[in-house]
């Protein structure tokens, strides 16, 4: 099994290195592929952008922002573990995986049985994040990783970082993809779904675990605080000017990927003051998202027909929910 493993983080690493040398000298990579040690978490922020986008726009349709934001704290001590026990950074995959699953029940049965869910998500918060950090002061060799282990060493991602990043990114998007209509659905009409006969438990369940995968896939990469960026922003941006719900997809994608992107072309130009990667890909979504919010009423203004548009968007997408919940009766 383990060299089946290692099989598989070699072919991922050579085919990275394959793209990389093709992309050497192209003018737009801001020098990003001439170096394999940028080009690594260049990879690994692009698929985190199409994931995120894809996963960011169910969270911002279900309202699950607050959530998110305790999936993000809740894995630390799975991050912390699997730094500790299961060999250094090559760990903190599995052990954020582990704990990602078990705040995911968690979560998804407190939300089925506690009447107030946002103190139930507020407690399972605390407790965790609590845990990890009783966990690096226990290990006080740890205490100088704090920083990193929260806000992310992204330039130190290595080939064997990849693949399993790569699946789990890959296994979110699937969560999302083979439940996406009812999502959309139980965002819209969540009592209409449940009286079709669709499990809203196993449905809270996909996504909870989707976002869960999420945050794994970014720890290694942003940290465990920033990631809620990525989970938030991009989806926060398409509901700005998004006319439907695949429109407002396509827009958190693209968002999430142009925040990588500028993120890791700021580092590769030659700049007096380093500059933190993660960081400027996080505040890069964030001025994204400012220009946005300027540019909308502008753009509702200078085009009327706009929000003609959207209004026609808007029947579309419930007569599609519509669809959907007969499709689901079926």
């Amino acid at each position: 099994m383990t060299e089946f493993f290692t099989s598989v983080t070699d072919s991922f690493a050579n085919g990275v290195e394959f793209l990389r040398l093709l992309l050497v000298g192209n003018p737009l990579m801001f020098k990003i592929a001439d170096m394999p040690f940028l080009f690594r978490p260049f990879v690994l922020l692009m698929m985190l952008g199409i994931v995120a986008g894809v996963v960011g726009t169910l969270v911002n349709l279900r309202s699950l922002e607050f959530s998110a934001e305790a999936m993000v704290h809740s894995v630390f001590p799975g991050i912390v573990g699997g730094f500790v026990y299961l060999g250094g950074i090559e760990g903190i995959i599995p052990g954020a995986l582990f704990v990602a699953l078990l705040v995911t029940l968690g979560l998804t049965l407190l939300g089925q049985s506690v009447a107030s869910m946002e103190t139930a998500t507020a407690v399972v918060l605390t407790a965790f994040f609590g845990i990890g950090i009783v966990m690096v002061t226990y290990h006080r060799d740890m205490s100088g990783q704090l920083e990193s282990l929260l806000f992310g060493r992204l330039l130190a991602v290595t080939d064997a970082d990849l693949a399993p990043a790569f699946a789990v990114c890959l296994l979110a998007i699937l969560l999302a993809a083979t439940t996406w209509r009812r999502q959309v659905a139980r965002a819209f009409d969540p009592v209409g779904v449940a009286a079709q006969g669709v499990s809203i438990f196993w449905l809270d369940i996909a996504l909870n675990l989707a976002v869960g995968l999420v945050v794994v896939a970014a720890a290694t990469a942003v940290g465990a605080l920033l990631v809620i960026g990525y989970l938030i922003i991009p989806g926060a941006s398409g509901r700005l000017i998004g006319r439907s719900v695949r429109s407002m997809t396509i827009i958190a994608t693209v968002v999430a990927i142009i925040g990588g992107y500028i993120g890791m072309a700021v580092i590769a130009v030659a700049v007096d003051q380093p500059i933190s990667p993660q960081a400027g890909s996080i505040l890069t979504l964030v001025a994204i998202y400012l220009i946005l919010v300027a540019v909308r009423p502008i753009l509702y203004k200078i085009r009327p027909e706009v929000r003609e548009h959207a209004v026609a968007a808007h029947e579309e997408e419930t007569v599609d929910n519509s669809a959907v919940k007969i499709e689901v009766a079926r």
